[in-house]
């Protein structure tokens, strides 16, 4: 096979088995002789302008590169799409999802497709060799998109795994924001809520923990903070310092293996001998008997019996 076949098959393997036509004039190969190749059956052309090696498989990054492929030069994979490929919690199995600048949203063959007068290239970066948003820019677009609850997880999950930080998620808010645009109002809502000092959850039992301490009354713990002075204990994920008690959230991903247990109880017993009082709380506490942890944490903190107003 000639180079220029051997560089355009490089390509494409790069690229999830895809390469486009002006890729392969760029290697001096005509289109006569990509319509050469398709009938030999060393390639196919599932998209105008796009071809695909022959046994390459059918995936879902393939799929969606297709998408952003079709829908211009400077698209970009977006939303959905891009917290699926990203593998953010909630987000599996996405349908492609593309933003353009300029242009009509509209739903085509290939995915969705949103138009968008504001596309920096601040706003751009690529994962798995498909162009896509940033995940502050995406978590932006999914506030528009989704439930209120879906885009405050894939915010509190991109500032938890350090995927952005607060300040990037404010600089495409001051870009984007604008009356009407979607999205705009749950933003500011969003970084409103997280002033400066947030810790973002670092898992769904925290997230719902907080809701709880705050329904049930309780003074807000301080969260994700490292205990020990002259030899450090460990990191707990939420401490009230003054009536030294600590609350631990014991996911069931993260809780559940022989040495997690064993490594979790020498802790405690550190902490309590050291004058804390440990409080342990896992998701069906949590989602069957929240009144009985606010019971527990309360108590733990001395304060007065709550009643719903």
């Amino acid at each position: 096979m000639d180079q220029c076949f051997e560089s355009l098959a490089d390509t494409a393997r790069t690229h999830h088995g895809l390469f486009r036509v002006d890729q392969a004039r760029a290697l001096g190969i005509e289109r006569w002789r990509l319509d050469m190749l398709v009938r030999s059956g060393w390639c196919d052309r599932p998209w105008r302008g796009i071809y695909r090696l022959r046994g390459a498989p059918d995936t879902a990054d393939q799929a969606l590169l297709v998408a952003v492929w079709f829908s211009g030069a400077d698209a970009v994979a977006s939303h959905r799409a891009v917290a699926g490929l990203s593998g953010w919690p909630g987000f599996g199995g996405s349908w492609p999802e593309v933003t353009k600048p300029r242009g009509q949203s509209q739903r085509r063959p290939y995915g969705r497709v949103h138009g968008s007068l504001v596309l920096p290239a601040t706003h751009r970066s690529v994962r798995r060799a498909i162009p896509v948003t940033t995940p502050a820019r995406t978590v932006f677009d999914l506030a528009g998109v989704v439930p209120r609850g879906r885009a405050e997880r894939a915010l509190d999950h991109v500032l938890n795994e350090r995927l952005c930080t607060l300040a990037d998620l404010q600089q495409v808010f001051f870009a984007m924001a604008r009356q009407g645009r979607r999205g705009t109002v749950a933003m500011r809502e969003f970084l409103k809520e997280r002033g400066e000092g947030y810790v973002a959850p670092a898992s769904e039992l925290e997230r719902i923990g907080r809701k709880l301490f705050a329904d049930g009354g309780v003074p807000a713990p301080a969260f994700e903070v490292d205990l020990g002075s002259d030899k450090w204990v460990g990191r707990v994920d939420c401490v009230w310092r003054d009536e030294r008690v600590i609350v631990e959230l014991d996911s069931r991903r993260h809780h559940t293996g022989l040495l997690a247990r064993d490594s979790d109880r020498r802790r405690d017993n550190e902490l309590m001998a050291a004058g804390w009082r440990v409080i342990r709380v896992n998701w069906a506490d949590l989602h069957d008997r929240p009144d009985e942890v606010l019971a527990w944490i309360r108590d733990a903190l001395q304060l007065p019996s709550h009643r719903a107003a």
